[in-house]
């Protein structure tokens, strides 16, 4: 624990040179551009006489120097008085020439009183009409920053990230150092679903502003959008530390503990926060989220009725109420929530959950016309937003497979005495959640869950050149080796039931030559359907958007896992999910003998298990083994008859 501590620490201390609280990030141009303030349009030297009281000459160079120093409004003044007496002027034409190619390419703001009426605008709210005067000003004054940055924080307001995201973008050009114009594009590029772009705005503010925990709160946001939920919640901690106050970083670690089945170590944060914000409807939603991961549902139901009162409209706790209770005809939530769907105001994730929702609204209601309907579009939706293609995992798996052309040789390990960790892996929905009760229901097993500590920096690896695992392997099984233990309790075994660590059996037996690798089958219409009407937290599961997908990423699975078994045949048990419902003692009893544990009758009771189950399953697993959830996708069998035509 004292080496995960000072690598924690380690890590934490370059972000954390300068704590801060957040600060508003659009007052760059007030700051950056006040010295031009105020000199353009006065049309007068200081002493506010006519410069051509003095010889031609004279004014010319007064003209010249006003130019120089960048006071434009004065030097075209008296330009334009020297034209005025003698209209052909060389000197004063190209002097206004130079003023105009200088304006077009140089920062220059409006005078004071126009500057104070964009704020004003834009503080008052009124971001149509701040955008409108901002863009006549940008008509006169093309880089003017003040009224860059109003035009681009009201057109983001209204939801065009794309022209928000262009003015930032040339603020950034105009000012490589201030971190507010970098935070603010990250967070238009953000809100473009360019996280990665976006990564790199946020990483220059720590470099011009280290530790500043808005940057690392959106670090934090775009690493857990992107599935790598170690890495946000690493950023969300930091992000807490450096500014206690910040509530919507420590709301986001709470999140985040909560998709990382932290459930017990985010209460305290959601708690502290309601204690001063007590009608907080982010903190009582995910005070729901973690009752409900608790196994308290009518908890978790009443705090999502207590956001809902305070905001009828929040689509995370309306979203989550709908999947916690079953649906009936009447149920006024369905009619709030369509309403809802069509609101201007709605992020396209949003929309999504809302999609999702309905889907399972109209399920429990048996209408499977709209039921169907309504994932479909939203599976659609959040495939747009993923930009994601097969042809992303197809790389990856070959990737995978070409680093492991045989079987590895065990990177080697000073002797530990820590648990042994049992691998469950396969498709999501395969049944990986009821196979870890039974398993931990043993008395030599502790549950880990769905351990992200292994398979998130595996999948950080460049598996087209294999010495970057070797490099990082030690450090990488280190630091799981401390999550086993945290969660072992004492106990000799610990489960990691993380469906796509199927992805990284070439890995684990790199890394733990001794574990036991537990491989689900099942029907794959039912694990296609059950996945397909699944709205992930994260976005690691991208492939999950499309029926045509998810065939080809099943077929990806099935032919990495005869890679796998063609080199470790004897080490990975195939458990079949329909014969484990069907005889659950024969088949309980051959899984504990492949994993060399005596035979336990708490095994044969998982519904009596009262550790935690912390997935998309949890509901299921509280009931007793039971036959009949393979054949769910049936009444959608016309809806998937195409796609099932391809499975092999």
């Amino acid at each position: 624990m004292q080496a995960r501590g000072r690598r924690e620490a380690g890590r934490r201390e370059r972000h954390l040179r300068a704590k801060r609280s957040p600060k508003p990030v659009w007052h760059l141009a007030i700051r950056r551009g006040a010295s031009m303030v105020g000199r353009e349009f006065s049309g007068r030297t200081k002493n506010g006489e006519s410069a051509m009281a003095g010889p031609i000459d004279k004014t010319l160079r007064a003209a010249k120097t006003h130019a120089k120093s960048g006071a434009f409004a004065e030097a075209e003044a008296l330009y334009r008085e020297v034209l005025a007496r003698f209209p052909g002027n060389k000197r004063a034409q190209a002097g206004l020439a130079e003023i105009s190619q200088s304006r077009a390419s140089r920062p220059v703001n409006p005078p004071r009183p126009v500057i104070d009426q964009l704020f004003g605008l834009k503080k008052a709210g009124r971001d149509r009409e701040a955008a409108e005067v901002a863009a006549r000003v940008l008509k006169q004054f093309p880089r003017a920053p003040a009224a860059m940055e109003v035009r681009a924080a009201a057109l983001s307001t209204l939801g065009d990230h794309e022209g928000a995201a262009t003015l930032y973008r040339e603020l950034v050009g105009m000012f490589p150092d201030a971190p507010d114009a970098h935070g603010s594009y990250g967070n238009e590029l953000m809100a473009l679903n360019r996280d990665d772009e976006a990564v790199v705005e946020f990483e220059r503010v720590l470099e011009l502003r280290p530790g500043d925990p808005v940057a690392l709160n959106n670090i934090g946001n775009a690493k857990r959008r992107a599935g790598e939920q170690s890495e946000a919640l690493e950023m969300y901690r930091a992000a807490h530390e450096a500014a206690p106050d910040f509530v919507e970083a420590q709301l986001n670690l709470a999140n985040a503990l909560v998709l990382s089945h932290k459930a017990q170590e985010a209460e305290p944060h959601l708690l502290e926060v309601l204690a001063k914000l007590p009608d907080n409807f982010r903190a009582l939603t995910t005070m729901g989220d973690v009752r409900r991961e608790l196994g308290d549902k009518p908890g978790a139901i009443d705090y999502y009725k207590r956001a809902l009162a305070i905001n009828p409209d929040h689509v995370e706790a309306l979203a989550s109420l709908i999947m916690a209770t079953r649906i009936s005809e009447d149920d006024p939530l369905v009619a709030r929530l369509e309403g809802l769907l069509e609101a201007p105001h709605h992020t396209e994730r949003e929309r999504v959950r809302y999609e999702f929702a309905l889907g399972k609204a109209y399920e429990d209601i048996g209408d499977i016309d709209k039921s169907f309907a309504f994932y479909a579009r939203g599976n659609a939706r959040r495939k747009e937003l993923l930009g994601y293609t097969i042809e992303q995992d197809e790389t990856l798996f070959a990737q995978i497979e070409q680093a492991f052309p045989a079987v590895p040789a065990a990177i080697p390990e000073a002797a530990q005495d820590g648990p042994e960790p049992i691998f469950i892996v396969g498709l999501p929905r395969s049944g990986t959640t009821l196979s870890e009760q039974i398993v931990s229901a043993h008395p030599m097993v502790a549950p880990g869950g769905e351990l992200i500590e292994l398979g998130s920096p595996l999948s950080q690896i460049d598996w087209s050149n294999p010495e970057d695992f070797r490099a990082k392997a030690e450090e990488i099984r280190a630091e799981y080796r401390e999550v086993l233990r945290a969660h072992a309790k004492g106990a000799p075994f610990v489960t990691d039931k993380m469906p796509l660590n199927f992805r990284w059996v070439g890995a684990i037996r790199a890394l733990f030559p001794k574990a036991k690798i537990i491989h689900l089958q099942r029907d794959p219409r039912a694990v296609i359907w059950s996945i397909y009407r699944l709205n992930f937290g994260s976005d690691g599961n991208a492939y999950a958007h499309s029926l045509d997908d998810l065939v080809a990423y099943r077929a990806l699975h099935q032919d990495l896992m005869a890679h796998w078994k063609s080199l470790f045949a004897e080490t990975i048990y195939d458990l079949n999910y329909e014969r484990l419902v069907e005889n659950p003692e024969t088949e309980i009893r051959a899984l504990l003998d492949y994993l060399e544990l005596p035979f336990d009758e708490a095994c044969l009771r998982p519904q009596d298990n009262k550790r935690i189950a912390r997935t998309a399953s949890r509901d299921q697993v509280v009931k007793p083994i039971y036959k009949g959830s393979s054949q769910a996708w049936e009444k959608y069998a016309p809806y998937l008859e195409a796609a099932f035509a391809k499975l092999d």
